[in-house]
C-alpha cells in the first residue's frame, strides 16, 4: 500500500489516495481517506499513513478488519495486543529480519496512532450498520463493542508532557541575526533575494504568524499603503479561499482569522518588495501571494525553498543552531512577554493581547508554552531582588 496525493475539486484541497503495488486506488480505504479526513494537508497525509498502519496488521494476520471491529470489537486478547505493538513499531517491513532490540516510535506519535484507529474504527462500525435493516439488534451490539474498544485502546496511550521545550533566539544572537540580513553579501544572495529573505524573517519575527500563514499572506492583505490619517499598517491573517495554490505542499493556517498591526518599518519593506516582487512579467502572472521565488516562473514560495533560507542563515551564523517558523514564533513572544513585563502589565491583559495575536482562543493558555526564555529571566530578575534584599537587612 502506497499513499498518492490528489487535489479534491474546489479551491486549495488536497486529499490522500491510498494505492496497492500497481497504482491502483484501493476503493474501501479511499473512501475513508478521501471523504471522511479533512483538515491541514500533513495532518491528512499523517492520519493516513496510520490507516494504512494499521491495514498492514490486518493483510499480515488474514483479519477482515471491518468484521473484526463490528462483530467482536478486537475483543480476542492476542488480537488486541498484536495492533497495540503493531501500532508501537516504526511504519517498515520487519517480516524477512526481526531486530532484536525493536525501536518504537515516540509517545506522542503513538498517541496519535490510537487516536486514528480510534476515527477509522468508528467509521468502519458505521458502514457495517449502514449495511443492516433499522431494527436489526446487531446495530446495538455494534455500537456497544466499536465503543468498548474505544475505550480500552484510549486507555493504553501514554503520559506525553504537555511543554514544549523550544525557546526563542536569545536577545544576542538576534543582535547577530539582524546584523547579517542588512548586507546581502554576506549570504550570497542577490539583492532581490535579500530583501525578500530578510522580510520572511522580519515577518516572522515581529508578527509571530505561523509558516502556512506567511506563505498564503496575500498582497491585497497586507494594509501597508493608502492608509487613513491616523491609521496603523497592519497584516490580515486568514484563511485563503479566494485564490488557487499552484504549489504541491499547499500551506494551511492553523490558528483564528485575526488583524496584526506592524511597524512602519516592516511596512516599509513589505512595500520595498511589492515593486520587486512585481516587476518581472512571469512574476506578476501568478496568483498574489506575496512571497514569491526568486527563480522564473516566480511561481509562491514553497515550504522547502523556505526551509532552505533557515539553513542557509544557519549556516553563516555560528550561533544560530536552530532556525525556522517555530522558533522565530517563540522569539515574537518572548519579546512581547518582556515589553508587558516592563510595562506593567496584568496578567488578564497580558493574556487577551497574547490570544488575539497568537490566533488562540480567548481563554488559552498556550502563550505560556512560547515564552519560557522570558518567564526564566523573569525569575532570575525576581530572585536577585530578593537575595539583594535579604543581603541588605
Amino acid at each position: 500500500m502506497k499513499l498518492r496525493k490528489v487535489r479534491k475539486d474546489g479551491i486549495n484541497e488536497v486529499g490522500c489516495l491510498v494505492v496497492d503495488d500497481n497504482g491502483v486506488p484501493i476503493d474501501r480505504i479511499c473512501r475513508y481517506t478521501l471523504i471522511s479526513l479533512n483538515g491541514a494537508d500533513n495532518t491528512q497525509e499523517n492520519n493516513a499513513r496510520h490507516v494504512i498502519h494499521v491495514e498492514r496488521w490486518a493483510t499480515k494476520h488474514d483479519i477482515d478488519l471491518l468484521a473484526e471491529v463490528a462483530l467482536h470489537g478486537l475483543n480476542r486478547s492476542e488480537h488486541f495486543i498484536s495492533l497495540l505493538r503493531h501500532l508501537e513499531m516504526y511504519a517498515k517491513d520487519t517480516d524477512v529480519v526481526v531486530p532484536i532490540n525493536r525501536k518504537t516510535v515516540e509517545a506522542e506519535y503513538f498517541n496519535q496512532r490510537i487516536d486514528a484507529c480510534c476515527e477509522y474504527f468508528a467509521y468502519l462500525a458505521e458502514r457495517a450498520i449502514k449495511t443492516r435493516k433499522l431494527n436489526d439488534p446487531m446495530i446495538g451490539t455494534i455500537e456497544e463493542n466499536v465503543k468498548r474498544l474505544t475505550l480500552r485502546l484510549k486507555a493504553r496511550k501514554l503520559s506525553v508532557g504537555n511543554t514544549s521545550t523550544v525557546t526563542g533566539l536569545s536577545t544576542q544572537v538576534q543582535v547577530s541575526l539582524f546584523k547579517g540580513l542588512k548586507d546581502p553579501k554576506y549570504f550570497g544572495w542577490s539583492k532581490g533575494t535579500a530583501l525578500r529573505n530578510r522580510l520572511i524573517i522580519r515577518l516572522l519575527y515581529e508578527t509571530g504568524i505561523r509558516r502556512g500563514e506567511l506563505l498564503s499572506l496575500t498582497i491585497e492583505n497586507c494594509h501597508t499603503s493608502k492608509l487613513a490619517h491616523g491609521e496603523r499598517p497592519y497584516i490580515h491573517n486568514r484563511q485563503n479561499v479566494k485564490y488557487d495554490d499552484p504549489r504541491k505542499d499547499i500551506p494551511h493556517e492553523k490558528t483564528e482569522e485575526r488583524i496584526i498591526p506592524i511597524s512602519n518599518d516592516l511596512a516599509d519593506l513589505i512595500n520595498q518588495y511589492k515593486v520587486i516582487r512585481s516587476t518581472p512579467k512571469a512574476a506578476r502572472k501568478q496568483p498574489p501571494y506575496l512571497i514569491l521565488s526568486s527563480h522564473a516562473p516566480y511561481p509562491p514560495l514553497s515550504m522547502s525553498s523556505l526551509t532552505s533560507v533557515f539553513d542557509a542563515i544557519k549556516a553563516k551564523i555560528p550561533d544560530i543552531d536552530e532556525l525556522g517558523s517555530h522558533r522565530l514564533r517563540h522569539t515574537f513572544f518572548e519579546n512581547l512577554d518582556r515589553i508587558l513585563h516592563r510595562d506593567s502589565y496584568d496578567d488578564e491583559h497580558k493574556r487577551k493581547i497574547k490570544n488575539n495575536i497568537g490566533g488562540w482562543k480567548p481563554l488559552s493558555r498556550q502563550s505560556e508554552n512560547y515564552e519560557k526564555l522570558a518567564t526564566y529571566e523573569q525569575c532570575v530578575e525576581a530572585m536577585s531582588s530578593f537575595h539583594s534584599f535579604l543581603e541588605n537587612n
